[in-house]
């Protein structure tokens, strides 16, 4: 690509202490708006949940699929914000907002692919034996939520922007507005209230479309007239395409929605594996993985700011910068996932008593395996936040095809090999596979790991 604009001089290489701040400072306030959007998640079961188990399994079974599909195409278009921190680093404000424009293009484009996977969703569902009733508000609730795909993937792009130029701290505003905005819209849509219709599952589905028009509004506001950012010209221009870019972007983005796409695979293999174990094991460990979550976004908000910052230090010329930013990054990542797994390793009872509440004799089953999952759960944790940011790291460097064979190698390869070995050969049951998945992540990590000390050390050695 090229521009008018000429590079700034490279600014002063940064202490390693004030590259940590710089890193706490992108990843706090995107962790917190991860938090939000798992909190909106979280509010749509609950409103859902009070409409009948019917319902609730439709949306739980349509929902996590639409989910994981704009997750894939959000992972695409998560380039953008590699391409905009390298511009920023080599000061190259015109280079920046054309990837932003290219980006809005090509998440616009990839709407109309994920419009359509809505509407084959439920028609595919019904070889798998659905039952009829679930498969009718699946379908309902589909054809609401997938009107939210394009402007959650042009929001996207404008948030990968933002925290590209070290402004997180306002995606991590609009999110908590709308935490409060999704509660208000589904109270009002789901059950009729205010004086609209009573429109059940679709009405959750309206109510993330109108959410998502919401944060993308706030966003583009944002980008349009804030001064912080008045010199990138994000809208002029918007309508003219530019397919070169969009190759660049496919060409880095689509093996990331690659790791995507193999991880959320290997979790799905997984709980149809752990399913096998019977109700109590699937229960038990459903419960580990929403635990665990929580350290895992955290672990990905500072991924994404490493890959920020590699970016940038690539950008700048500072190569040495770049291989700071990803190993501290790694280094904060494991002592706080440590700290988080330690807690959940030392009073599990409390923690499980969230999702059971009182333990009942039909709950002990389920609670005294989660327990016992819980002692691999706090390895498996560690091994897939340091994957999480490592990935993010070599993204940053625009590395992503390599990562990602590397990646399906130690989750399919070992993870869910190694899985099946161990529960079901082995004997070892439902840790067995867990097991199994700690041993994939633990390989996939340092074969990451090594990758980016290796591209790194040649960078700085100027090779």
């Amino acid at each position: 690509m090229t521009s008018s604009t000429s590079p700034s001089p490279s600014p002063a290489k940064p202490t390693k202490r004030r590259e940590i701040g710089t890193l706490i400072a992108i990843a706090a306030p995107l962790a917190a708006a991860y938090l939000a959007e798992f909190g909106i998640y979280l509010t749509d079961m609950m409103f859902v949940g009070r409409l009948g188990t019917v319902e609730l399994a439709a949306v739980g079974l349509s929902g996590n699929l639409m989910w994981d599909a704009l997750s894939i195409s959000i992972g695409v278009i998560s380039i953008v914000g590699v391409l905009v921190a390298q511009a920023h680093g080599k000061g190259d404000k015109a280079e920046a907002s054309l990837c932003v424009r290219q980006g809005m293009w090509m998440a616009a484009m990839m709407s109309v692919v994920g419009i359509g996977f809505c509407l084959a969703l439920v028609p595919v569902l019904r070889w798998t034996g659905q039952e009829p009733a679930v498969l009718a508000s699946a379908e309902e609730y589909a054809h609401a939520f997938m009107w939210s795909f394009p402007p959650t993937l042009i929001y996207a792009v404008l948030a990968n922007f933002l925290a590209a130029l070290g402004r997180a701290h306002v995606i991590m505003v609009v999110a908590i507005l709308a935490v409060g905005l999704n509660m208000l819209v589904n109270y009002t849509l789901v059950f009729g209230n205010f004086g609209f219709p009573a429109l059940g599952v679709a009405g959750a589905g309206y109510g993330s479309v109108i959410v998502s028009f919401f944060t993308l509004a706030c966003l583009s506001a944002y980008v349009r007239w804030s001064k912080a950012i008045e010199d990138y010209m994000i809208f002029p221009g918007l309508q003219r395409p530019e397919p070169k870019v969009w190759g660049e972007i496919l060409r880095h983005g689509l093996p990331i929605a690659g790791i995507t796409l193999a991880e959320s695979g290997m979790f799905s293999v997984v709980a149809i594996l752990m399913g096998l174990f019977g109700a109590v094991a699937l229960a038990a460990s459903q419960i580990v993985f929403g635990v665990i979550d929580i350290g895992l976004v955290l672990a990905f908000a500072l991924g994404e700011a490493a890959a920020i910052r590699v970016a940038y230090g690539i950008g700048a010329g500072q190569p040495q910068q770049s291989r700071n930013a990803g190993f501290l990054a790694l280094a904060m990542g494991s002592v706080i996932i440590l700290i988080v797994a330690a807690v959940v390793w030392t009073i599990p009872e409390p923690i499980i008593g969230l999702f059971l509440g009182a333990l009942e004799t039909a709950d002990a089953d389920v609670a005294a395996l989660a327990i016992s999952l819980f002692t691999v759960a706090a390895i498996f944790q560690i091994f897939d936040g340091l994957q999480v940011i490592a990935v993010q790291a070599l993204r940053g460097l625009k590395d992503t095809l390599v990562p990602m064979l590397l990646a399906c190698f130690g989750l399919w390869g070992f993870g869910v090999t190694g899985g099946y070995l161990l529960g079901f050969v082995a004997g070892w049951g439902p840790q067995g596979l867990w097991w199994g998945l700690a041993l994939g992540l633990g390989v996939s990590a340092l074969l990451l790991i090594w990758r980016f000390h290796l591209k790194t050390w040649r960078l700085t050695r100027g090779r």
